[in-house]
């Protein structure tokens, strides 16, 4: 006998991938697309949907209802299936065609079997307890399959299915036992692609037929440096010592795609420049991008070395990106230096590769958007972006201070992270991509800190976290391929900022990367008075200590 339960629905995420039409999708073209380093800049066709399946609390309704910041984000399912005398709590039930492209999940105690079928089969294609489903090499190995922190577990494999996909979860379930080590996090990303969509359903032969495309996906993608675009062209890099309002600027012309961007600062005080000096460049006339170099690269103030797919910082200084952003007839790199001290800039020698442009070629950006000193009375949705316009989220780096005093009065330390990712697409009523915790979003677990890299997400500095016993900051890193966002009309992304202690004060800086045709606007509020704030922590003299409450004032 089978009973079914249904609870909620989870929320839904729109992302695109640019496959061909023609070709049939399967484990082998989702691999390739995966290390594909132009598919980002181009607009998918056909068009396609993405949707997030996640254990959020379902209190959670609507931004003007009681309970849109429940916490407690564990075991919340959507439903159970009675099979074979067991209760299988369903983790996602979805009609192909799709392809599962990221998984996080996290728990204190792995009892129980994830099982995953596929097309309606009653017999699973993987079974087995979660550790070594997701994180382990049942599926495959590092590094696609990763584990950071402390048990943040994460699957990149991408897992495409036909007709329909259900996963399920056979173990105690916190919300029924009331007992918190049964509880179990998860977050599963997965397309939708239309109906008609040529898909091949994954098979446990598929891992041996793709075997050696496996291998050499995950050789690349620990290597980026070595698997960047080719460069047709460079242009000359440069060198100069640059005072206040200073900048130095490589111009370049013709047509292409920058593919290899290379920066080093040199300064007395090199956390400080990291955010005082900023990189504007601009696009066929138009600024695009405007950070603070530090953001961009992904380490935050200071020099925090980290190797990912689309960026990396060297241990001797030199910051690299490999994001494509091309241009129709011109480009221009500035670094601009903004704050109170010399800086020596060196951009290096800028690799520039042919670009055939379409009609669904986008330009990069990236923009910037802080706040200091923000109460944590009260949880708050703090937004990353909001663009109108057409394009694709690429990714975002949040670095923050968290001044929470020591020791807490519950004794349960000072994490800042509990916050779910919000994200609206399209205009959405309610997000489609709604997470468990800010560090669930970034890959890794239970607030702990230290520093991570693995290709699609990075945390190069922890000291902000909840195993530290004084203030410090923390830089978390995520980066898109498979599960990029794509939006028509527009996208805000929100992030909860919810803290454990309710006197304490937090920053919060965050650098975002997507991709956008002509007439895109969004809200970023990069101002030289703005990176000039000193960036050691809220008790530095003379600190700017105005709350500007930019987080989400947007109508939904």
């Amino acid at each position: 006998m089978r009973n079914i339960f249904s609870s909620v629905a989870v929320g839904l995420c729109f992302i695109f991938l640019p496959v061909s039409v023609a070709e049939p999708i399967d484990l082998g073209t989702l691999l390739e697309d995966m290390i594909d380093r132009t598919h980002i800049a181009e607009f998918p066709n056909p068009e396609f949907q993405c949707k997030q399946c996640s254990s959020y609390n379902r209190a959670s309704i609507a931004p003007d209802k009681p309970g849109w910041f429940a916490n407690a984000d564990s075991s919340f399912f959507e439903g159970y299936e009675d099979i074979d005398g067991r209760r299988e709590w369903i983790m996602m039930n979805v009609d192909g065609p799709g392809a599962i492209v990221r998984w996080w999940l996290t728990q204190q105690k792995f009892d129980g079997t994830i099982r995953i079928y596929l097309d309606g089969s009653n017999k699973s294609v993987y079974a087995a307890t979660a550790d070594k489903i997701v994180g382990g090499t049942v599926v495959t190995g590092p590094p696609l399959s990763n584990v950071v922190g402390w048990n943040g577990r994460n699957l990149y494999l991408p897992i495409p299915f036909k007709k329909h996909c259900k996963i399920t979860y056979d173990g105690p379930n916190q919300q029924k036992t009331g007992q918190f080590p049964d509880s179990l996090y998860y977050n599963i990303n997965y397309i939708k692609y239309p109906d008609g969509t040529d898909v091949k359903t994954t098979t446990l032969d598929d891992l041996k037929v793709h075997a050696a495309l496996l291998e050499q996906v995950q050789r690349k993608l620990v290597k980026p440096e070595e698997n960047k675009l080719t460069a047709a062209r460079k242009a000359p890099g440069k060198t100069a010592i640059l005072g206040r309002d200073e900048s130095l600027t490589c111009d370049l012309s013709g047509s292409g795609a920058i593919s290899d961007l290379k920066v080093k600062i040199d300064a007395d005080n090199l956390q400080q420049a990291m955010r005082s000096v900023v990189i504007s460049i601009r696009f066929d006339g138009k600024e695009r991008v405007l950070a603070p170099i530090g953001g961009f690269f992904g380490c935050g103030p200071g020099l925090n070395p980290y190797k990912g797919w689309w960026r990396q910082v060297q241990s001797d200084g030199w910051m690299r990106c490999f994001w494509p952003m091309p241009f129709k007839q011109s480009a221009s790199v500035k670094i601009i230096n903004y704050g109170g001290s010399n800086v020596t800039v060196k951009i290096g020698d800028i690799g520039i590769s042919d670009w055939q442009w379409t009609d669904r070629t986008m330009y990069f950006h990236s923009s910037w958007r802080s706040e200091n000193h923000i109460s944590t009375e009260n949880p708050i949705d703090w937004n990353f972006l909001t663009v109108n316009g057409k394009g694709i989220y690429a990714g975002d780096t949040l670095t923050l201070f968290n001044n929470a005093l020591l020791p807490h009065p519950s004794g349960t330390g000072t994490w800042w992270g509990e916050g779910d990712e919000k994200i609206f697409v399209d205009n959405e009523p309610f997000p489609s991509c709604f997470g468990t915790g800010t560090e669930d979003y970034y890959g890794y677990a239970w607030g702990v800190g230290g520093t991570f890299q693995a290709p699609f997400h990075a945390m190069p500095q922890g000291k902000a976290n909840g195993n530290y016993t004084k203030p410090g900051r923390t830089t978390n890193t995520r980066v898109r391929t498979l599960d990029k966002i794509p939006f028509k009309n527009r996208l805000q992304f929100d992030m909860e900022l919810l803290h454990w202690q309710k006197t304490a004060k937090v920053d919060y800086a965050v650098t975002t990367y997507w991709y956008a045709f002509d007439g895109a606007a969004d809200n970023g509020e990069l101002t030289p008075e703005e990176v000039r704030i000193k960036v050691n922590g809220l008790l530095t003299e003379n600190r700017n200590t105005d709350v500007k409450q930019n987080h989400s004032k947007e109508e939904k």
